[in-house]
């Protein structure tokens, strides 16, 4: 009991903190004002014109859509995007043996799920907005993206192995053990190409070319999402609320169990 208590006073410290993470980001989305790309351009040139190309850099919150002239194709939709991560898991139901405090054991059934295979996949793209253009490097960025392929397709006798799109996959190896094989599961999201998107991160200049990157600051948030700033706000205030009450219950009750569990 008092262990258990001790579990949920560590899970609380874990949510409190988790939450200060979030509502940092929450600050950073309301007090960041969103800039014109060209105001970007022209406040890199100022700095450079001082002290030279490489010193400027700067957190920007930025609204426009996304191109680029070498595309990903998603393996799974097939669609043009900047950026897709596609999840393909196997569905299965096994037997397993559970054993209670007084040895008695019993025959139960269970189902899960096994990641047969995930790849996610980005490029460099440009942002652009009624006013310019600017590079922007998704890599280490938060993302939000939108789903394309959420599909579930049950298993069949003597599949021996799996396709979908451009996306083939040889089954021999997978599940045994016990297990029976109840079906596949198939989702993707991407970012396609054409996406109006909100982006908070840094602008830098660094290596000669100004681009929106991960900021070297710790601790300070790299957003790329297809949602809009008024819905990432919605969001964070929703998951602070939630992650502060979520807190406070596991204090309590870790409080309560490690209270009864000296008391006993």
């Amino acid at each position: 009991m008092i262990i258990a208590g001790i579990i949920l006073l560590a899970i609380g410290a874990l949510l409190l903190f988790l939450r200060g993470k979030s509502q940092a980001q929450l600050l950073d989305i309301k007090f960041v004002k969103t800039s014109a790309i060209r105001d970007v351009a022209d406040m890199q040139q100022s700095v450079a014109s001082e002290i030279g190309p490489g010193g400027f850099r700067q957190q920007v919150e930025l609204k426009g859509q996304c191109s680029t002239d070498a595309p990903l194709r998603a393996e799974l939709s097939g669609q043009e995007c900047v950026y897709y991560s596609m999840t393909v898991s196997e569905r299965y139901e096994e037997r397993y043996t559970e054993t209670d405090s007084s040895g008695n054991t019993q025959q139960k059934t269970r189902t899960g799920t096994t990641v047969v295979t995930s790849n996610t996949q980005s490029v460099p793209f440009t942002l652009t907005d009624a006013t310019g253009s600017i590079l922007v490097e998704p890599d280490g960025a938060s993302i939000d993206a939108r789903s394309v392929v959420n599909r579930y397709d049950p298993h069949q006798q003597g599949m021996t192995a799996l396709q979908f799109g451009s996306f083939s996959f040889q089954l021999g190896g997978i599940g045994g053990g016990g297990r029976r094989i109840l079906g596949y599961e198939y989702r993707e999201s991407i970012i396609p190409t054409g996406q109006q998107l909100y982006i908070l991160g840094d602008a830098a200049d660094a290596g000669g070319t100004l681009s929106v990157r991960l900021p070297q600051e710790k601790g300070k948030p790299y957003i790329v999402s297809i949602k809009s700033e008024e819905e990432l706000t919605r969001g964070k205030e929703s998951a602070v609320l939630w992650l502060l009450i979520g807190a406070v219950a596991s204090f309590v009750a870790g409080a309560g169990l490690i209270a009864a569990g000296a008391l006993r």
